[in-house]
């Protein structure tokens, strides 16, 4: 996603990729343009050869500097194999960007309901307020109630935010103290529903173990709902990050200590 539109992107194996996969390619991102026009929507067309689909995402990611990446899965779609492959990973490990995995199983303008799972400590990471923005003008646009599923002191920041912000929006609140009750999210996530799990990065403050288990989750419980799946942004470059004494994350005292920073800053200028 850029400033000024969205990027549809479309990767084909530099080995592998036939006459008629080029040529299906072609025909995916014309429809797409069109889907995109009749909703008033700015896109831009990228077809590209890349080692692999997560390369060629990655390389285009930092070539148009977009500030997310956007994936759609098919409704079929294994969540298992679609989630949480290989694909997945690699641009987890490639690219700090909010990453938003999406399976809709019902058109967005017909969802009455958005339902939002987030762990503890989520206001720690940087990309914080960026994904609350993001689902409070998803919900101002379709119209929909939005609902949390958080701890007590994650909602504080949630709710200062939408009170400043989007003063319009219909929205609640329900105790998630404890990650491991995900589970109990099954009977209040209705098929009529968008159900958000806000994930992140291994070794990252809000990260958690259980988040291991998500894969075998969703599709036992959650494979009948839309679903959307989002990474939010990290700071710094991962390539960068790596190192023996530091693996890809900072420790826990600057996290906090970069994040009251930033939402002092935040709140005084507001």
């Amino acid at each position: 996603k850029q400033k000024n539109g969205i990027i549809a992107l479309n990767v084909m194996n530099d080995n592998t990729s036939s006459e008629m996969q080029q040529a299906q390619s072609k025909r995916n991102l014309e429809r797409t343009v069109k889907i995109a026009a009749a909703a008033d929507v700015m896109i831009h067309t990228v077809a590209r050869f890349d080692l692999n689909v997560a390369s060629g995402i990655i390389h285009t990611l930092k070539e148009y500097n977009a500030s997310e990446i956007i994936i759609g899965l098919h409704r079929k779609a294994a969540i298992t194999d679609s989630f949480f492959g290989m694909m997945t990973e690699n641009l987890l490990k490639g690219s700090y960007r909010q990453i938003m995995i999406i399976k809709h199983l019902i058109p967005p303008n017909t969802l009455r309901r958005i339902v939002v799972a987030v762990p503890p400590k989520a206001e720690y990471e940087a990309g914080f307020f960026k994904w609350v923005e993001r689902l409070c003008r998803m919900g101002t646009r379709l119209g929909c109630y939005m609902h949390f599923f958080t701890h007590p002191d994650t909602w504080r920041y949630l709710q200062g935010y939408i009170y400043k912000k989007h003063k319009t929006i219909r929205f609640g609140y329900t105790e998630l103290e404890n990650w491991d009750d995900l589970l109990l999210l099954t009977g209040h996530v209705n098929y009529d529903q968008l159900l958000v799990i806000i994930s992140a990065r291994s070794g990252f403050i809000s990260y958690q173990s259980s988040f291991e288990r998500l894969p075998s989750q969703i599709s036992k419980y959650f494979a009948n709902n839309s679903l959307m799946l989002l990474y939010p942004d990290q700071y710094g470059d991962p390539q960068e990050m790596s190192s023996f004494s530091e693996p890809r994350h900072y420790n826990k005292s600057r996290h906090y200590e970069n994040m009251l920073n930033r939402i002092y800053k935040w709140f005084k200028k507001n």
